[in-house]
């Protein structure tokens, strides 16, 4: 990610998906197993699948879907941007979960400051989490998600791993993301289960015509 704090914004938010899909292409090159993008807006994940023969996780797909196996109602704990909000809700209707959610919280420190110094101290953030956690499971919530990877990294720092005093548990993206990505590889090396489904939206493109669009693009 060339800067972390524009991906709130649609634009760059495509100009990071580019540049994202790209390093998928170099992984699939350089003969590496999977291949994950360590942010919870799975950017470039859809548009790689098309291009790349090995498995490409999003971790915030993976994780409502790990979530739905743990409780039916999904809670996201997410940054205080407003927009970065909407864009988790939209991630679950692009995962077909919109009848799971039960709804997307948002913690009140902003991210200029929670992932500055909240690095440095991550109780202060990690509390502030649990509080909007305990939120969504006093409306409906069975299974947390966080949709930050930078909040996940600070939760999972700060041991932060069930909802205080109950069994709720409150799943950090990027471990999830990781666990997945490593599963997938497995399952494709050991039981010759395709990297992708490959009907479909998921055909993937034959390599001329990849080459023909990196050309007609000028991309490199």
């Amino acid at each position: 990610m060339k800067r972390a704090t524009d991906t709130v914004f649609a634009y760059p938010t495509l100009l990071n998906r580019v540049d994202v899909v790209e390093r998928f292409i170099e992984a699939d090159r350089d003969g590496f197993d999977a291949a994950m993008v360590a942010c919870s807006g799975d950017p470039g994940v859809a548009e790689a699948r098309s291009i790349a023969g090995i498995p490409i996780v999003g971790p915030m797909e993976a994780s409502l879907h790990l979530a739905c196996t743990y409780g039916y109602k999904i809670g996201i704990v997410t940054v205080e941007d407003r927009s970065w909000a909407e864009y988790c809700d939209m991630m679950v209707g692009a995962a077909g979960l919109r009848d799971r959610l039960s709804g997307v919280g948002r913690i009140s420190i902003p991210s200029k400051e929670a992932f500055t110094s909240g690095f440095l101290n991550p109780g202060e953030v990690a509390e502030e989490i649990e509080r909007v956690a305990a939120r969504l499971v006093d409306d409906g919530a069975t299974a947390i998600v966080i949709g930050s990877a930078g909040l996940s990294v600070i939760a999972s720092t700060a041991g932060l791993s069930r909802l205080h005093g109950s069994a709720v548990p409150i799943f950090d993206c990027l471990s999830v993301g990781l666990k997945c990505t490593e599963m997938r590889a497995d399952l494709t090396q050991k039981l010759a289960i395709p990297e992708y489904s490959r009907a479909g939206f998921g055909t993937r493109m034959e390599e001329k015509d990849v080459e023909r669009l990196r050309n007609l693009f000028a991309i490199s």
